[in-house]
């Protein structure tokens, strides 16, 4: 009877923990998500780079397009790179992980928001 009071109050316990949990991106396991907008009449390809100098593409957007992604990298800094033919515009470094959501319009650097792609 001890035994099962003390796995009913560890399971309310276990549940009570993940109820007032308000972190959305839990490093390693889920990334934070992103979004990404084109404001151009141009085709850009959204690049992350993480800074160990690796490099995902995440999308290929189309004209005033926008797309959501999930950071792909376990890495601290990141990058956010867009690309067209030659020319691309790359954010300053910034630590992904320190929001549970993120959005970028490709002009300015990326802005936290954790209501992001819900």
């Amino acid at each position: 009877m001890k035994r099962h009071v003390s796995l009913v109050a560890l399971a309310v316990v276990f549940v009570i923990f993940a109820a007032c949990s308000t972190k959305y991106a839990r490093w390693p396991f889920r990334g934070p998500m992103f979004r990404v907008t084109n404001p151009t009449q141009n085709t850009l390809v959204v690049l992350a780079r993480d800074g160990q100098g690796r490099e995902l593409v995440t999308a290929k957007m189309t004209p005033s397009a926008t797309h959501c992604f999930r950071w792909p990298f376990i890495h601290e800094i990141g990058y956010l790179m867009i690309a067209q033919g030659l020319d691309t515009l790359k954010t300053q470094a910034f630590e992904p992980w320190s929001a549970d959501g993120w959005e970028w319009s490709g002009q300015l650097e990326p802005v936290a928001n954790k209501d992001v792609c819900r």
